[in-house]
């Protein structure tokens, strides 16, 4: 074994453990400035900044899925189909063939809401969400957290626009309040069944599409918020994404192994309309030290006693060893420091 194969080798071993995967010393290539001198093999020495590529497996998915309970018992009449997206106002399912309608709000339904009530957080939301869909005129007391005529007038011309009994009131289980545009994910009653405010009827999640990526336990440290991804699609395309959440707990994933979950937030939502559960391939990048003198990996050998060195390059292919300490790493290149200066040719291995 060559004094060149023993360093590489160790350097393999330590940032394996630095960053809990193998290290692999990329040969040299065009981009490190490879040339050829007298039939030597060379890289210059270089001002870069080092960079740590990560390749994750990732799935497209529907963000934010959640179970909708219904709020009163009865006979399920109607569902809409799997992958039915539903916007606030259209009616959610029908239950003794009594029309059950979405509307946009965060707030769960937990009393009749009619004429005469308490003021409240429900009635305010209710008004905002007739306001949205155009029942009602905004005004000073249009949308507040008091039920006026207003309210009145809106909730009937809802109830006339979905075939619900137009009487200006809405009894506990006639509305159904979440957040935003919806998209049907699973089915959990069918026609027929009972309905019980216990037991999910509907898996629904935003219309909006987010990659989910599983971390193992030992990389958590080398993903970080906000940071740029590139997303292979598997139509071919390539996505702009921005890591939106790391988990901070360890959860179990499909293959019972415990991991940190991470959203990736696409910057272009539309280029995923037509995925749905489709592996994906996450490109990470961080920059592990900026503007710093570095080489090939290759191009670094052990001298005897310990220690490192690279082989200098000069006229008539004189060779120099030069003694150098290294510092950060990334991507095939190593920052060094000793007597190198930036466009020094090295010797490295063909």
């Amino acid at each position: 074994m060559t004094k060149r194969t023993l360093v590489l080798g160790v350097l393999v071993v330590l940032l394996g453990l630095a960053v809990g995967g193998a290290f692999l010393a990329q040969r040299l290539s065009s981009d490190s400035g490879a040339g050829e001198q007298a039939g030597v093999a060379t890289a210059e020495v270089r001002v870069r900044d080092l960079t740590l590529t990560q390749t994750l497996s990732g799935v497209i998915a529907y963000r934010d899925l959640r179970d909708l309970f219904p709020a009163r018992s009865g006979t399920i009449t109607w569902l809409p189909p799997v992958g039915a997206d539903l916007p606030s106002g259209q009616v959610l399912l029908r239950v003794d063939d009594r029309p059950v309608v979405l509307l946009d709000g965060a707030v769960p339904v937990w009393r009749d809401l009619q004429p005469g009530m308490s003021d409240g957080a429900d009635v305010l939301e209710l008004e905002t969400a007739l306001l949205a869909l155009g029942h009602g005129t905004k005004s000073a007391s249009f949308p507040d957290a008091h039920w006026d005529a207003q309210t009145t007038d809106g909730l009937t011309a809802l109830q006339a626009a979905t075939g619900a009994v137009v009487d200006g009131t809405a009894a506990l289980g006639d509305l159904i309040f979440t957040p935003g545009r919806i998209h049907v994910a699973k089915l959990g009653g069918q026609v027929g069944a009972f309905a019980k405010p216990d037991t999910s009827i509907l898996t629904v999640a935003s219309t909006d599409k987010i990659v989910t990526l599983d971390l193992n336990p030992l990389d958590r440290n080398l993903i970080s918020q906000g940071a740029t991804v590139k997303v292979d699609l598997p139509t071919g395309q390539t996505a702009a994404g921005t890591i939106e959440s790391v988990g901070t707990t360890l959860e179990m994933n499909a293959d019972n192994k415990q991991v940190f979950k991470v959203k990736v937030a696409l910057t272009d939502p539309k280029i995923a309309a037509s995925l749905d559960l489709a592996p994906v391939t996450v490109h990470y990048t961080t920059v592990t030290a900026k503007k710093v003198l570095a080489v090939p990996v290759s191009a670094v050998v052990a001298v005897p006693g310990g220690g490192y060195a690279v082989d200098v390059v000069g006229e008539k292919n004189k060779h120099q060893r030069v003694p150098v300490i290294l510092g950060a790493w990334g991507d095939g290149f190593v920052q060094v420091s000793g007597k190198l200066a930036a466009g020094t040719a090295i010797e490295v291995p063909q």
